[in-house]
């Protein structure tokens, strides 16, 4: 297997026995990620990615220093062996795993999300989504992952490396951003 970003870490751990937590990590595009990266771990640096999917946190977050081109570049290229790779070369779906860090953030996500009925079943048994869930949960992700406080450890990753970015003061605002991204300015 090609070693991929976040190999270092033990592939133990984590949520990888979880499947609601892996679906969740499928939905938001995350595993997805980490298999363009060849990891065999779905690391916060994947939901991160996955976060900045969404165009709507990408643009809230480019407001605040963060652009997804400096990030991919930060995590690391894509493994180029694509459809032709040999079988072993890149994980499969059964061999990724979730980091310590990335099973925090999707529980809580998924705790937050709990009860909402727009978020009642958005990944489907066939695994796929509902396309406007995905997008709110993607901004609710980069939420998560910017204010970095989550029971039981920090978001890993994703937070040291908007460290390196050096958008700390931008962060705040970038939150109340992601809180009502859609709100108007009040004239």
């Amino acid at each position: 297997m090609l070693p991929g970003v976040g190999d270092e870490a033990p592939v133990e751990g984590g949520a990888p026995e979880d499947p609601d937590l892996v679906a969740w990590a499928r939905g938001l595009g995350a595993l997805q990620e980490a298999e363009r990266l060849g990891s065999a771990r779905v690391g916060t640096e994947h939901l991160l990615l996955a976060s900045l999917l969404d165009p709507v946190a990408r643009r809230l977050a480019y407001d605040a220093g963060i652009d997804s081109r400096t990030v991919q570049h930060r995590i690391g290229p894509p493994v180029r062996a694509g459809i032709a790779a040999p079988p072993g070369q890149l994980p499969g779906a059964g061999e990724m795993r979730l980091s310590d860090g990335a099973g925090r953030v999707l529980a809580a996500l998924r705790d937050g999300a709990e009860g909402e009925p727009a978020f009642a079943g958005w990944v489907r048994p066939d695994r796929s989504t509902d396309p406007r869930s995905r997008s709110l949960l993607r901004r609710r992700l980069l939420a998560l992952l910017v204010a970095g406080d989550l029971e039981g450890g920090e978001a890993g990753g994703a937070r040291s490396l908007l460290a390196r970015l050096e958008v700390e003061p931008h962060l705040d605002r970038l939150l109340a951003r992601l809180a009502d991204p859609d709100d108007a300015p009040s004239r």
